[in-house]
């Protein structure tokens, strides 16, 4: 019970601080000091929210786009070996006929 006595005791002193710091000793008019800083309390609370949010849909974004720079340098690899893949086939053709040519005129002689 002693517990209680010294909440109350705790809570009137507190009451009575907020009634002198604002000036009223009508209830409605102290009260309304609790429901503002409730609305600033609800208010920040909201803008802390949207910045995360907004981080996160940076962060999302920043790894779509991530993704994406890298799918596109996957393709320019792929598409660089396919064209050193055609090269490389190119001068085998040639030399294959080149050899085909030195076979000829070996077996011509």
């Amino acid at each position: 019970m002693a517990g209680s006595d010294t909440a109350n005791v705790i809570a009137r002193r507190t009451i009575d601080d907020i009634a002198k710091f604002s000036g009223e000793t009508e209830t409605p008019k102290y009260m309304k000091v609790f429901i503002l800083q409730e609305i600033a309390e609800a208010r920040h609370f909201i803008r802390v929210q949207q910045m995360e949010a907004t981080n996160d849909q940076d962060e999302y974004y920043n790894s779509l786009r991530c993704l994406r720079d890298s799918w596109r340098i996957g393709k320019d690899k792929i598409r660089g070996l396919n064209e050193t893949i055609a090269a490389a086939e190119e001068e085998i053709s040639i030399l294959e006929s080149h050899l085909e040519i030195m076979d000829a005129a070996i077996n011509f002689e």
